[in-house]
């Protein structure tokens, strides 16, 4: 088996898991008596724990190699998911989250970074751009058929509310146990240039700031930071909004699955879209126009008077999204090397984390005080700043090379 046929099965093993949660994740918590503020805040734990610990386990994956880290980051998943799954006040939640911030600093960086070092080793780094477009196909078919089945378990499941909402975590918890046996069995250790392992917390912290204050990854990092709110307002408003039209969070829960599940699919297609986009045109225009379309969803969804309009800008968001990272990624990428990839990859995964755990604590009191669909148009107009920083970052030379 390939390099990237291993890569897209592991991408499809772990983001299964990620589209059986996806429906449920924020429905779970307002089933057991939060409120959308609460939901805001515990969910803030997870942007905070990425905060203190992504840039240390980016340095982590290019030290001490990408398999370990991403094994490790499974094994923390499955932890996160049993938290979540016995979870029943806001303290409790919010330790679930947190430990999911673990879980997402540690796989924030390792696979992809491990299928980069393997395609550059051979020659076909110029491949990298519609590479990662195509496993953006893949990641999106994958959360849609995790979306889809977790709609089915719910319809099938005939407990209360509060009880439903919780099976989809468990098939999650198993489909991850498979995740991390197949990555033991088929990823291997990719040669790469290793950076020198910090010494502590502090020196790795440092080397992270230094790698994102340099003009190779600065505007691209700001811009992310703006990608987060929007991208917070979609996840967490849609089912709120939703839920607005919905008998029940159970019934909610079920019509989230199934348009969640669409939702991924045209992310899928637009994803590989992207893919043949990405092999004639610049992967920073390609980028500023998605963005775009994507808070135009936003914006659709703020102005929506019934389930019709909202689900159809849920859609339009969603069709970009997959296909925007890939766009992005490849813009980072190119500017940094093998020693730094991981580094590189976790600075811009905090940005967002980091961002979207801001974001979800004001965008839940905005929500709660006035309405989603104002926090949806603030969303919608963070886009549409970060596309006008990542078009100024994209017009930094490809072949500039960051150093930590």
């Amino acid at each position: 088996m390939s390099v990237r046929s291993r890569f897209l099965v592991l991408l499809a093993l772990r983001w299964s898991a990620t589209g059986l949660i996806i429906p449920v994740a924020l429905l779970l918590p307002l089933s057991r008596g939060l409120s959308v503020t609460e939901v805001g805040a515990v969910t803030a734990a997870q942007g905070i724990v990425v905060l203190v610990m992504e840039v240390p386990s980016g340095v982590l994956t290019d030290s001490w190699g990408r398999r370990p880290v991403f094994v490790l980051s499974g094994v923390v998943a499955i932890i996160a998911y049993g938290l979540q799954l016995a979870a029943h006040s806001v303290i409790a939640f919010a330790v679930a989250w947190a430990v999911s911030g673990l879980f997402r600093a540690l796989d924030s960086g390792p696979l992809e970074a491990w299928f980069v070092d393997a395609e550059n080793a051979r020659g076909a780094a110029d491949r990298v751009p519609s590479s990662l477009a195509s496993a953006g196909g893949v990641i999106s078919g994958s959360i849609a058929a995790g979306s889809l089945a977790s709609a089915g378990l719910l319809w099938l499941a005939p407990w209360a509310p509060a009880t439903t909402l919780a099976v989809p975590y468990a098939a999650a918890m198993v489909l991850v146990t498979a995740q991390v046996l197949t990555a033991c069995l088929v990823m291997e250790r990719a040669p790469l240039t290793r950076a020198a392992p910090p010494t502590g917390w502090r020196e790795a912290l440092g080397g992270g700031l230094r790698l994102v204050a340099g003009p190779a990854l600065r505007t691209l990092a700001v811009a992310m930071l703006f990608v987060a709110v929007g991208v917070s307002a979609l996840e967490l408003l849609m089912p709120v909004r939703l839920d607005e039209f919905s008998a029940d969070p159970a019934t909610a829960g079920t019509a989230m699955g199934v348009v969640t599940a669409v939702a991924w699919g045209l992310g899928s297609l637009g994803a590989l879209v992207a893919s043949q986009v990405l092999r004639h045109r610049r992967a920073a225009a390609v980028a500023v126009v998605l963005i775009l379309v994507e808070g135009l969803g936003l914006v659709t969804m703020a102005l929506a008077t019934g389930p019709t309009v909202l689900i159809i800008g849920f859609w339009i968001a969603y069709l970009v999204h997959t296909a925007f990272g890939a766009a992005y990624n490849s813009l980072v990428h190119a500017r940094v090397d093998d020693a730094h990839r991981g580094t590189a990859l976790s600075v811009t995964s905090m940005a967002f984390l980091g961002s979207a755990a801001g974001a979800g604590i004001v965008l839940g009191a905005l929500s709660d005080a006035m309405s989603p669909s104002l926090a949806l148009l603030v969303g919608g107009a963070a886009l549409v700043a970060a596309a006008a920083l990542v078009g100024r970052g994209g017009q930094a030379q490809s072949s500039t090379r960051a150093s930590a």
